[in-house]
């Protein structure tokens, strides 16, 4: 069994530069619709989907077919089993400047890790999510309701864009047999875990709304590597 293959680190430290627009990108999380597909009732995720795909040579990226997001009941076992309909990411979210670096960024890094054996991919397809899990005086947010799960793709991206007044919210990483192999939060604009999806499982703890505050939320982007 093959340990599970990650790394750490923050998008703005790492990769951006002083031209890009961080604060552009960010406000898109400030009008995302409730998710209705919850499976436990709960009404504190929202969220936005969209399928991509990117060429390797040329960087181009392009809307996929929209046909919904779907899991199998094993992969997600709250949730799965049936095609979930999203509103669509903006599309001037997906010109910025700060998602095209990072986009570009990890197919690169995805590129140079490939052993000889794995077939060349010219298009890759990207699942695009925005997240906010909000947390209120009367109901915790759950990141990962489904509990230690893995999202059955290749490669993911898992970005924290921001928290405000929220405590909680550790993420876990798992080898295949659920042994826990790493805790770590996501506290920083920026930060990052890039997980291989087939060497580890994963989950994050509920949020909870900080002392004295009435609501508290944690934004969430991901990117899903196909």
């Amino acid at each position: 069994m093959s340990d599970p293959k990650f790394s750490l680190g923050n998008v703005r430290d790492d990769l951006l530069q002083d031209g890009d627009d961080w604060d552009k990108f960010s406000q898109f999380w400030e009008s995302l619709p409730l998710d209705p597909h919850m499976g436990d009732g709960g009404t504190y995720r929202r969220r936005k989907y969209s399928a991509i795909s990117y060429d390797v040579e040329d960087g181009t990226i392009r809307i996929a077919d929209q046909g919904g997001f779907l899991q199998s009941k094993e992969i997600n076992r709250l949730n799965g089993g049936i095609v979930r309909r999203f509103e669509p990411i903006d599309q001037a979210l997906l010109d910025t400047s700060v998602f095209r670096r990072i986009v570009t960024h990890f197919v690169a890094r995805i590129e140079e890790t490939k052993s000889d054996d794995e077939p060349a991919v010219p298009v890759r397809r990207i699942n695009v999510h925005q997240h906010r899990i909000v947390a209120t005086g009367n109901e915790l947010g759950n990141p990962t309701p489904e509990g230690i799960h893995r999202d059955g793709v290749d490669h993911i991206v898992m970005m924290l864009v921001a928290r405000k007044n929220v405590i909680g919210g550790v993420s876990t990483l798992y080898d295949n047999a659920e042994s826990p192999v790493l805790t770590h939060t996501l506290s920083d604009p920026g930060d990052y875990m890039f997980v291989d999806d087939r060497t580890s499982l994963h989950s994050v703890a509920p949020v909870r709304a900080a002392p004295e505050a009435p609501l508290g939320h944690r934004d969430m982007f991901f990117l899903e590597f196909c």
